[in-house]
C-alpha cells in the first residue's frame, strides 16, 4: 500500500530524532568511560588486600591525611595455590581402624615455602598417621582427601592415593594425645591411652596386655623409655625463625611383662609464633621459661625463679631497656590502682642464640603487700638490626590452703586420691595438676573408695590448680 502523504510528511523528523539520541547515547557513554578507571580503583584493590584482622592499624595521623594516588603502592597479588609434589601411604593393606602413614611434600611455585602446612582429613602435619574404619552395615569406607596451604591460607586439596581397608580389626590400639605444658613455649606433655576393642557376641576375648615400659621416639631423637603412659619433652623449634610452622611424628611403643609390643603414633602441627610476629610485625621475639614452672613462696615471703631467656634468630639480641610493670590487687569494694611501671636493670645485657641465658629474678610479697605480679617488659635490637621485645612475669601464689579460706573436699573419691598424691609425691600441698598427671599415669588405678556410713568430715583444699590439703 502506498503511504500517504501525511506519512511521507513525518518520516524525516523520524530519523532526525533517532540520529540525535545516538549522539546523545555516544556522548553519555564516553563520558562515563572516562569516570569509570576512578571508581574501579577502589574496588579491585579491596579484592586483594591483606585481612583486616593481618594488619596494622595506621596512626591517627596518618589515617586523617589522604595518600596521593600517585603515590599508593600496588596491592599484593594473592599467593599461588602450593603444588603437591608426592603423596607416600605407608601400607597398601591395612586393618579398618588401623594407622597407615601419610607423607605429604609440596612447594610453591614462588619458592616461598615457609608458610606451608598440611592436613589429610581431620589430621594436621606433614606426616599423619590416619585411620579410616570400614562401614558395619556395608563394609564400605572413604579415604580423606590432603589439602596443603600457603600464606594467607591459600591452598589446593587433593584425593589421597588408594589403599585398601581389610575387614579385620586390631585387638587393640594406642592413642597418643598431646598438650601444651602450662607456662611454656616449647614444652609438650604426651600421653598414650591403650583402647581395647569391644568384644563382640560369639568372639573369644583377647589375651590381657598390661604396659609396663613405653620407649619415645620424637622425630628422628633418641628414644625416651617411661615406666608410665605419660611424658614430657620439649619440642624446640630447629627451623629457627625460617618457617611459620613446625612438623613433628611422635612415636611409642608399649611392652607388656612378656615384651609383647603394641605401638601407637601421632602427629603434631606447632605454629612458630616467634616466625609469625617477625612476618607480621618484624619483631624479633624474646622468649622465656621460667623454673619453678609455678611461683612458690618460700618461707621468708619472697618468690625466686630462674627464667631461661631464649629467640629463634641468629645472631645475639642486646638487651637496650627493661621495665618493671606492677599489677595491684584490688580490695573487692573497688577496683585496683592502675599499673605502676619503672625502668629497671637486669644482670643480662645480651641473649645469645640457641639456649639462651638465665636471669635470677625475685618478688618480696611481704615488702609489696598490694602487689599482685610484677611483669618484666624487655627492649632490644638483634644482630641484624630488628626490633626484639619479650615479657616474662613473677606471680604472687595462691594463699595456703586452710579451712578458712578453701572449699572443703566431702567426695570420699577424690579426697583419697588427695591424701594418695601427697604420698606419692612426699609433698604436704598437692594442687589438682599434681591429681590429673598421677591419674593419667594410672597411679590411682588401684585405689578402692568404701562409700561412706556417716558423715564424712570435710577436708581442708581448693579448686581450679590450687594447692589441696586433706585434714589429718
Amino acid at each position: 500500500m502506498s503511504p500517504t502523504p501525511e506519512n511521507r510528511s513525518q518520516r524525516p523528523w523520524r530519523w532526525v530524532l533517532l540520529l540525535a539520541l545516538l549522539a546523545l547515547g555516544g556522548l553519555v557513554g564516553w563520558l562515563l568511560s572516562r569516570e569509570q578507571p576512578a571508581q574501579d580503583a577502589p574496588v579491585a584493590q579491596a579484592r586483594t588486600r591483606t585481612p583486616s584482622s593481618q594488619e596494622e592499624a595506621p596512626s591517627p595521623a596518618l589515617a586523617a591525611a589522604p595518600t596521593p594516588p600517585e603515590a599508593e603502592a600496588p596491592a599484593a597479588a594473592e599467593p599461588a595455590p602450593p603444588i603437591v609434589d608426592e603423596i607416600l601411604v605407608e601400607k597398601q593393606e591395612v586393618c579398618s581402624g588401623e594407622d597407615n602413614l601419610i607423607t605429604v611434600r609440596a612447594h610453591t611455585p614462588d619458592g616461598n615455602d615457609a608458610y606451608l602446612h598440611y592436613t589429610v582429613g581431620d589430621g594436621t602435619g606433614q606426616r599423619i598417621p590416619i585411620r579410616v574404619w570400614r562401614n558395619d552395615a556395608d563394609g564400605s569406607y572413604e579415604l580423606p582427601r590432603v589439602t596443603v596451604f600457603t600464606k594467607n591460607n591459600v591452598s589446593v586439596t587433593v584425593p589421597l592415593p588408594p589403599f585398601q581397608v581389610k575387614d579385620c580389626e586390631p585387638e587393640r590400639l594406642i592413642h597418643v594425645m598431646s598438650r601444651r605444658q602450662p607456662n611454656s613455649e616449647d614444652d609438650f606433655e604426651f600421653f598414650a591411652k591403650l583402647m581395647e576393642r569391644p568384644v563382640r557376641p560369639g568372639q573369644p576375648a583377647p589375651r590381657p596386655f598390661v604396659p609396663v615400659r613405653f620407649v619415645w621416639t620424637f622425630d628422628d631423637e633418641a628414644p625416651v623409655t617411661t615406666t608410665g603412659p605419660l611424658v614430657s619433652h620439649s619440642m624446640l623449634s630447629t627451623t629457627g625463625a625460617s618457617s611459620m610452622y613446625t612438623q613433628h611424628l611422635i612415636r611409642v611403643d608399649a611392652y607388656d611383662a612378656e615384651g609383647r609390643k603394641e605401638t601407637g603414633r601421632s602427629s603434631l602441627q606447632v605454629l612458630n609464633t616467634s616466625f609469625e610476629n617477625f612476618d607480621k610485625k618484624g619483631v624479633v621475639t624474646l622468649l622465656a621459661a621460667g623454673t619453678p614452672r609455678f611461683p612458690v613462696l618460700d618461707s621468708d615471703g619472697v618468690v625466686r625463679q630462674t627464667f631461661r631467656l631464649y629467640h629463634r634468630f641468629r645472631g645475639s639480641v642486646r638487651i637496650t631497656q627493661v621495665k618493671a610493670l606492677r599489677s595491684f590487687r584490688g580490695n573487692g569494694e573497688a577496683p585496683p590502682p592502675p599499673e605502676q611501671v619503672d625502668a629497671v636493670s637486669l644482670p643480662v645485657s645480651e641473649v645469645p642464640e640457641g639456649k639462651g641465658t638465665e636471669v635470677k629474678v625475685s618478688f618480696d610479697t611481704k615488702a609489696e603487700p598490694e602487689v599482685f605480679a610484677i611483669t618484666y617488659a624487655l627492649e632490644g635490637v638483634s644482630a641484624d638490626g630488628h626490633p626484639a621485645r619479650g615479657t616474662f612475669s613473677v606471680m604472687r601464689p595462691p594463699p595456703r590452703p586452710t579451712k578458712e579460706n578453701s572449699t572443703p573436699i566431702t567426695d570420699p573419691v577424690l579426697r583419697a586420691k588427695v591424701k594418695r598424691a601427697r604420698e606419692l609425691l612426699q609433698q604436704e600441698y598437692v594442687t589438682d595438676e599434681d591429681i590429673f598427671r598421677l591419674e593419667r599415669e594410672g597411679k590411682f588405678a588401684d585405689l578402692k573408695v568404701e562409700k561412706p556410713s556417716g558423715n564424712v568430715a570435710p577436708a581442708a583444699g581448693t579448686l581450679n590448680g590450687r594447692p589441696r590439703n586433706p585434714a589429718r
